[in-house]
């Protein structure tokens, strides 16, 4: 019975010690700028659609609009423009193609991406539309320095700055906040905070829920790993390295608060953002909401899948809800 009892609690201790190599583990890939495993193996893990190129239409499209984006991205009236805060050294992308209108869009990037990867194309698509543009780069991502990534959680309060920034330069700004994947994320957790009333609404792309839940959705299909109880765990070390607990770090409860009017968009194909979080995000929100879900694009797709669709609905609902 002794010895039933001693394997018993042995194998207790071996299972949490496990569970806590896990928590840890997967929060140094997930949260940190620096983790080579997750350049070498974890991306491919979480994110297998962007290992998938071939030559179909929908890779042609996408080649075309990154050459556009390019093209768009060396403009002689866009410049690099810093933000100094909080001891990091913030970038961004600026575009005045058109001095004279007040109507302005804040892009933000996706998880472990940049501006001008995931946002030159949507911008120049906007410029087309009379607006002005800001790209930043998020802490930890692109050239902006840190180490820590904020999922969108820490990086709602670098938008606020970057908002001012834009009032700044146009006072009487009309600025819409449109983010994919984490950026959309970022732009869902501002809403929920005091804005300017020079931002008029929202567009996001793809975003998750919360980061918990996201990470959950991720140990589970990446990792084949349960949510519980490493998440638990997880979340406790989350709190203790980067500062920030993973369940707080929430679009839902942020779009509770949001009064803007709010564009939902997800492709049913999204292997690493599941497109059910767009029915709990659209479910928290208050006020105008709408949606836009695009068959089978996966993720951050939508735009190529059915561009002329995506930008006519994006479009519509500005000019109907925030001009």
């Amino acid at each position: 019975m002794k010895w039933i009892i001693l394997v018993i609690l042995i194998l207790v201790v071996v299972i949490a010690a496990l569970i806590v190599y896990a928590a840890n583990f997967f929060i140094n890939v997930a949260l940190f700028r620096e983790n080579q495993w997750y350049h070498t193996t974890g991306h491919k893990m979480m994110n297998p659609d962007n290992f998938n190129k071939g030559r179909s239409q929908y890779d042609i499209t996408e080649e075309k609009q990154i050459q556009l984006g390019k093209e768009f991205w060396e403009q002689s009236y866009a410049q690099d423009y810093w933000l100094n805060m909080e001891g990091e050294r913030l970038y961004s992308r600026l575009f005045q193609p058109h001095p004279n209108s007040k109507k302005w869009v804040i892009c933000v990037h996706g998880y472990r991406s940049y501006g001008q990867r995931d946002m030159a194309f949507p911008a120049f698509m906007f410029s087309k539309q009379g607006y002005n543009s800001l790209i930043p780069d998020l802490r930890a991502h692109g050239q902006s320095s840190g180490n820590v990534i904020g999922m969108g959680w820490l990086d709602r309060l670098d938008l606020l700055k970057w908002i001012q920034e834009v009032l700044t330069i146009e006072p009487q700004a009309e600025i819409i906040l449109f983010g994919g994947s984490m950026g959309a994320a970022t732009v869902m957790m501002t809403s929920g905070e005091s804005l300017p009333a020079q931002v008029k609404g929202i567009v996001a792309d793809c975003g998750y829920s919360s980061v918990y839940n996201e990470f959950g959705a991720m140990l589970r299909s990446a990792f084949k790993l349960p949510a519980f109880p490493i998440l638990t765990i997880a979340d406790l070390i989350a709190r203790k390295k980067v500062g920030y607990s993973l369940k707080e770090a929430s679009a839902v409860s942020q779009l509770a608060k949001n009064k803007l009017p709010l564009l939902l968009i997800h492709g049913t194909g999204d292997k690493f953002v599941p497109h059910q979080m767009l029915y709990e995000n659209m479910e928290a929100a208050t006020g105008v909401k709408e949606s836009l879900i695009i068959e089978k694009a996966p993720h951050l797709s939508s735009f190529i899948y059915e561009p002329e669709h995506y930008f006519d609905t994006v479009f519509e609902f500005l000019r109907r809800y925030c001009e």
